[in-house]
């Protein structure tokens, strides 16, 4: 998930919806939680349609703005895909292929369906509109407070960071003149009321973007002067009349040149603000900086990145909201950053701890911090206001012309630290908390940093800066071992790394011992009387609600890298609208991370307290009962998305799911591909530690992802362990269903012999079960396997007993899958002219029951059976057809042979080049699946 600040204002937030950005960089955000918008072109469609501000745009018009003149053949269909891939990143649980609430299309017209309350493009229009309104019926203070609600959510160029056509760049460029003509407005209004302090950082963004814009740069120079600072002004006047000899050849204009005079020449005073006492302090409270301090260089650029260069003028008030999990480093980072930066706040630094998450529950107020501040800034307490609101003014006034450094630590939530920003354009706020600042973000246009654990090179730095080098080196393997222990968390390794810095003649490896006999809990991890890990993860937990403590001990029984919402309802027993508040609250408090929409995952340190507070407060009932419902959700989304892929033989249903089980709805081949994909390993750790009869009937639901992908060797080891569990469950008919498929493993790695020594057993269990169903199944097996062995009489015999059986239980499927090994075996054969027309009547069923894999299969065997006609050009097309197909499909095993005698023929017609693009294709998912053949097709290629 990206970070920065979201230019919407504080009423925007609401607790589902979207929000679109559009002045500055093109963003979006889903109940707080910022969204990934894909590839550029699809992010600049995006921000045309938000240009359009809520009108239809036609799909001529969108091609033409993506593609200018040169559009591809394929635009539209591009533009259709890049609507749908919007859709569902705006509303992840809308079906294939549905409209959906935000993008509408209207004949040949798209348009976003935005309001005012979704939109900054559309809140900026509203809220200038309005401010006009007063301003014209002298309500001059409360327009100029209209016209700066709307600058804030201005947040830089429109669109900024898209590359755009001519003709999307010019509308981009329009709404900045939009943007440009506000600022001159709102400082016209302003500076005829005394306020020209309120639109002044405005002044200044508006001149860095537009530096010739002399309508811009005649209010600035004005304004410096209205709020006391004449020397800017006049400087302000000579470096734009500098740039503009030099680079344009010209002198300022009229308006320019009388702002130079009436600042040399003024007819009436500044501002009339009442004058507040200047501070006798120049505070400096910032905490030491940690010596051993490493890594973290990514952040720190980020962090960098954010403030002026030290000739640039400021550029607005920046508030940098840091958070992350518990001991991630976040005030060691952020008081590391403010020492380095400290010198670029000429009036100094301010510190306040909040103690938000105090173990005793005594946080700081605001209005003791804003005291604490006021103090520290030299103002005697008898000029100090009483209130809160009085205060915060006062401390405002202060540092309104002033460049001061603010770090507040420790923030529970926004109202508890939004009375302590200042608002100076040149000051710098770090705000950390442990909880994600969402509304910082919405209402003061805060930027989001998110620390995430070490990498592996910061915590070797971090280990290398406390145990010295010589120290790391002779124990280099005990440190990567002690790293991963750690988990690359900072206050363990800080904890451990202390431990061996106090016992410099103990080896390593003891204290790797120590944190291992721990048991799998976080014992290893005290350290004296200082806050160790376990007691910093409580300061988080005790503030949950009940379910969502509850929601957290349960989730330590998914043993998988990544829960699902589905996962999570099912594991509580809660609906996922509900889950879903809580999985927000356990993602707030930094206890999970949404890697990806939907997915979250905890690191290993907070999993490990997870499983300690489960095992201290939920019964072994509960966590049974719990650990059944989420078996239930697998096995039926599973089951469900299987059903969807079609196999040759669909698997029996499950018994029905436990109370407060919710299975994912599949409704495409892509949904359930992609379900597969995302969990995939969560499914097969379930199958290797769930109990009968889970284990084999989970593992069967995963054979046709694994044989689409080509992840045989996947396929391989998930039903061995299903095998086992059935054998040990004295499970025949589970035994049964596990051979069977492990022959099909054992065939697509080459192993004939091992498939036919499981079909074989799986015929026997199923004799002796009465399963008579089967034998045509297993005829078609056993005559594929002997195929494949070059055996193609005795593999024709089999395949036409199966077609017999196929059809007098009306099995269409059945009957193509046996006439197309037929048609294939009797071309090995020779007998082309009887084999071609089984191949076509293979074909029309296939294709009548919409089945490409088959249709695939199909064309792959007309192929070989033209290359042996000697028609190369047909044979040719075959092929391509079928690598076509199966690439579509996502069948990767399969496209690597149809890859492989498309080379070959290619090769043999003297197309060389054409011949080793198809040979390679096929050794790179050769070499990342581990099938079999590698050195052959090496050989072609050397060849």
């Amino acid at each position: 998930m990206r970070q920065g600040g979201v230019p919407l204002s504080a009423t925007a937030v609401e607790a589902d919806t979207v929000r679109f950005a559009l002045l500055g960089p093109v963003r979006a955000w889903r109940a707080g939680a910022e969204l990934e918008l894909g590839p550029p072109q699809q992010r600049l469609l995006l921000a045309v349609l938000l240009a359009g501000a809520g009108g239809p745009i036609s799909l001529d018009e969108l091609v033409d703005m993506l593609w200018e003149d040169n559009p591809p053949a394929s635009a539209v269909n591009v533009i259709h895909r890049y609507v749908g891939a919007l859709r569902r990143v705006f509303e992840p649980e809308l079906a294939a292929r549905a409209t959906g609430s935000w993008l509408i299309r209207d004949g040949a017209t798209y348009r976003l369906a935005v309001t005012p309350d979704s939109a900054d493009l559309l809140e900026f229009r509203e809220l200038a509109a309005r401010a006009r309104q007063h301003d014209a019926a002298g309500q001059s203070v409360d327009a100029v407070a209209l016209f700066t609600q709307a600058l804030r959510l201005w947040r830089g160029p429109c669109a900024h960071g898209i590359m755009a056509s001519g003709r999307a760049r010019t509308i981009f460029t329009k709404i900045d003149q939009e943007c440009l003509t506000l600022v001159c407005e709102a400082a016209d209004v302003a500076l005829e009321n005394g306020l020209g302090a309120d639109v002044l950082q405005f002044l200044r963004q508006a001149s860095s973007m537009d530096p010739f814009n002399e309508a811009i740069q005649s209010r600035l120079v004005l304004t410096l002067a209205a709020t006391g600072n004449q020397a800017a002004a006049l400087k302000t006047y000579e470096t734009v009349r500098e740039r503009l000899a030099e680079e344009l050849g010209i002198d300022p204009g009229p308006e320019l040149a009388a702002a130079f005079q009436r600042v040399l020449t003024p007819h009436e005073p500044a501002e009339s603000r009442p004058q507040v006492v200047e501070p006798l302090v120049r505070p400096a409270q910032l905490p030491p900086d940690l010596p051993a301090f490493a890594g973290r260089r990514t952040e720190l650029k980020y962090l960098q990145s954010l403030l002026p260069s030290a000739d640039e003028p400021p550029r607005g008030l920046t508030t940098i909201a840091l958070d992350g999990m518990p001991g991630a480093g976040k005030t060691t980072l952020a008081v590391h950053w403010a020492h380095t930066v400290a010198d670029r706040f000429p009036d100094g630094q301010l510190y306040v701890n909040m103690r938000g998450f105090d173990p005793n529950g005594v946080a700081l107020s605001a209005a003791e911090a804003l005291r604490g501040f006021l103090d520290a800034l030299g103002m005697p307490p008898e000029r100090i206001p009483a209130g809160l609101d009085a205060q915060t003014g006062l401390y405002r006034s202060l540092l309104s012309q002033r460049r001061v450094l603010v770090l507040i630590d420790n923030v529970r939530d926004l109202e508890h630290v939004r009375p302590l920003l200042p608002g100076a354009a040149g000051c710098h706020v770090i705000v950390t908390s442990r909880n994600r600042l969402t509304g910082l973000v919405a209402s003061e246009g805060a930027f989001l940093l998110t620390l995430d654990t070490l990498s592996i090179e910061d915590a070797r730095e971090t280990v290398l800066r406390r145990l010295g080098p010589e120290r790391v080196s002779v124990e280099a393997e005990a440190v990567e071992e002690l790293i991963e222990l750690c988990g690359r968390l900072p206050l363990a390794l800080a904890i451990v790394s202390a431990r061996a810095a106090a016992n410099p003649h103990f080896p390593l490896s003891a204290i790797i011992q120590k944190l291992k006999r721990g048991g799998g809990t976080l014992a290893g991890f005290r350290d004296g009387d200082a806050p160790d890990v376990r007691t910093v993860f409580s300061w988080s937990y005790r503030i949950l609600s009940p379910d969502a403590a509850r929601l957290f001990r349960l989730l330590s029984l998914h043993s998988g890298p990544a829960t699902s919402l589905g996962g999570a309802a099912s594991l509580i027993g809660l609906s996922q609208c509900e889950t879903s508040d809580l999985l927000d609250e356990l993602t707030r408090t930094r206890f999970l991370t949404e890697v990806s929409p939907g997915r979250f995952v905890a690191h290993d340190l907070i999993r490990t307290y997870a499983i300690e507070l489960r095992n201290q407060y939920d019964s072994e009932a509960d966590q049974h009962e719990a650990l059944g419902r989420l078996l239930d959700y697998y096995l039926h989304t599973s089951h469900a998305a299987t059903v969807i892929l079609r196999p040759t033989q669909m698997p029996e249903p499950p018994m029905e799911a436990r109370p407060g089980v919710v299975p994912e709805t599949i409704t495409s081949r892509e949904d359930a591909m992609e379900w597969f994909a995302e969990e995939r390993h969560v499914i097969g750790d379930l199958v290797k530690n769930s109990f009968p009869p889970y284990c084999w009937t989970l593992a069967i639901t995963m054979q046709q992802f694994y044989q689409r992908r080509g992840l045989l060797h996947d396929w391989a080891a998930t039903m061995s362990v299903g095998l086992a569990a059935a054998t040990n469950a004295r499970d025949d008919a589970g035994r049964a269903i596990m051979h069977r498929s492990l022959a099909g493993a054992m065939h697509y790695l080459g192993r004939s012999e091992d498939a036919l020594e499981h079909l074989r057993r799986a015929e026997m269990l199923f004799n002796q079960l009465g399963w008579t169903t089967e034998h045509a199944f297993l005829d078609s097996n056993f005559g594929t396997v002997l195929a494949r062995q070059g055996k193609h009489i005795e593999a024709i015999e089999r395949h036409r007993h199966a077609l017999t059986t196929y059809q007098e239980v009306g099995d269409r499927k059945g009957q193509a899958i046996a006439l197309q090994s037929i048609g294939s075996s009797l071309a090995q054969l020779g007998n082309h002219d009887e084999a071609l027309p089984i191949i076509r009547d293979a074909m029309a069923i296939y294709q009548a029951e919409n089945d490409r894999g088959g249709e695939g299969d199909c064309w792959s065997t007309l192929g070989e059976i033209h290359h042996r006609l000697g028609d190369v050009e047909q044979a040719t097309n075959c092929y391509k057809l079928a690598g076509e197909i199966y690439r579509e499909l996502g069948n990767r095993s399969d496209e690597v042979e149809a890859l492989i005698l498309l080379g070959d023929i290619l090769h043999e017609t003297g197309s060389a080049a054409a011949a080793d693009t198809a040979w390679r294709q096929a050794l790179v998912i050769i070499e990342e699946l581990r099938l079999p053949g590698a050195d052959e097709v090496r050989a072609k290629i050397a060849g």
